[in-house]
């Protein structure tokens, strides 16, 4: 139970959550009388940044698209160019980097020839299946089911791939979008980043905002309702540990499902239950600091036999693979755990664990790793993940949707890729919601 005030002071919209999704929000909404509230003493939500050594690394999604033109637009806007991530994902086995695995290179894998022959028939299906079956069908259906003929080399692959990506080994995966993933390793979209990762991206917005708006940290919200007379929104917050309340119009929630299904007065029971089935991923990020270059074989690197899924190169866009040996370096290591682990976000010791077991397992793929480390930084709260199981779509369409003057935004909106891309899709997607009250 939180104390409640009487609004003193009103807006014309309030946006409850930093996060990029908010955080796009309130950028559409630029002009406009808008107050944006964040529990944290800083914005970007989980898709942060911090720097070593001059070298800028973060948490959260790794890169976004050419494709994504209104990102790459945006961010032009608010002062950060987004550079093109030189080549593709590698499969480190043994050390050594395959490249094309699901493709040509598939041949060239150092597996037997049955398995290597998987690779190549198992991205064929998937092509095969989204060229003569709907989203929604596929979407129900679990994507473990379509690769369960193959290899159990595929089996490991995706289950790593997805966790990294969308949180969820290939049981829970939709196969709407295990099939679709295929393609993202064609190479076929042209991926872009900052040096640093997306969190960079997240900084720039933030300070954009923070500049010509009102922006306000440690402000946590813990109860919104529909005002008596059907016109307005009342927010109740803490700032700073002291009782407040806003008015406003409407409000745009751009937070996770899981926490705005316990914070809104009013919602109908459907679309509360349907807020309720969202699952997390818990995801700490380990940021292996090097006083030296450390290998890199490729922007983004995946593993069959490690506890983490893949590592990305912090500053691949500088360097593409050619820094120089005695110069420093950042590998960004993507670590998600299964959901029944998340109490081991909070165990100090059990993170200090997992950071050496990290150095151990990049040490046994790369010898001469171990004693170049520097430090490791450990972000508890990394790439956050609304897991896309079967059914997600339309658990997401029911979660979603607009209750009156309060509005639903947040990169899980759609049921698709926790991203920032989708972070900003959402934000249009609310923005626009919020057009037709006007």
């Amino acid at each position: 139970m939180f104390p409640k005030r009487e609004p003193k002071e009103s807006c014309e919209v309030v946006v409850i959550g930093g996060g990029p999704s908010g955080l796009f929000a309130t950028h559409l909404l630029e002009g406009r009388d808008v107050v944006l509230l964040e529990k944290e003493s800083r914005l970007g939500g989980n898709c942060s940044s911090d720097a070593w050594q001059g070298i800028p690394f973060s948490t959260g999604a790794a890169f976004f698209t050419s494709g994504d033109t209104e990102l790459v637009e945006l961010m032009q806007k608010v002062g950060v160019t987004s550079l093109p991530v030189a080549g593709g994902d590698a499969l480190i086995v043994r050390g050594e980097p395959f490249f094309e695995f699901f493709g040509d290179g598939a041949r060239r894998l150092p597996f037997t020839h049955d398995v290597r022959a998987d690779f190549e028939r198992s991205a064929e299906h998937a092509a095969k299946l989204l060229r003569t079956r709907g989203s929604a069908a596929l979407d129900d259906e679990s994507f473990f089911e379509h690769i369960r003929p193959f290899a159990p080399e595929i089996h490991q692959f995706w289950d790593r791939f997805g966790a990294s990506n969308w949180g969820a080994a290939a049981k829970s995966t939709s196969a709407r979008l295990g099939l679709q993933a295929y393609g993202w390793l064609t190479g076929e979209e042209k991926r872009l980043t900052f040096a640093g990762g997306l969190g960079v991206g997240a900084e720039a917005l933030g300070r954009y905002v923070s500049g010509r708006g009102q922006v306000r940290t440690s402000a946590f919200v813990h109860h919104v309702e529909r005002a008596a007379d059907g016109g307005s929104v009342l927010v109740h917050l803490l700032k700073d540990g002291e009782p407040h309340a806003l008015r406003a119009k409407a409000a745009i929630l751009a937070l996770p499902k899981f926490f705005a299904a316990r914070i809104v007065d009013g919602l109908g029971e459907p679309q509360r239950a349907a807020m309720r089935e969202f699952r997390y991923t818990p995801y700490p990020v380990f940021n292996v600091c090097l006083r030296r270059s450390g290998p890199q074989p490729a922007y983004d690197n995946w593993f069959l036999d490690t506890p983490f899924a893949d590592f990305v190169v912090a500053d691949w866009v500088v360097h593409a693979g050619k820094r120089p040996d005695a110069d420093p370096s950042v590998l960004t290591v993507y670590h998600p755990l299964a959901e029944a682990n998340r109490h081991e976000l909070l165990d100090d010791a059990r993170l200090v664990q997992m950071a050496e077991e990290v150095v151990e397992h990049l040490e046994r793929h790369f010898s001469g790793v171990k004693a170049a480390v520097e430090e490791v930084h450990v972000f508890r709260r990394g790439h956050a993940l609304a897991i896309p199981s079967p059914g997600q779509l339309s658990r997401a369409e029911a979660a979603s949707r607009p209750e009156g003057r309060v509005i639903f935004a947040h990169s899980d909106s759609r049921g698709d890729v926790s991203s920032f891309a989708g972070a900003l899709r959402a934000a249009r997607q609310a923005v626009d919601a919020l057009a037709t009250l006007d």
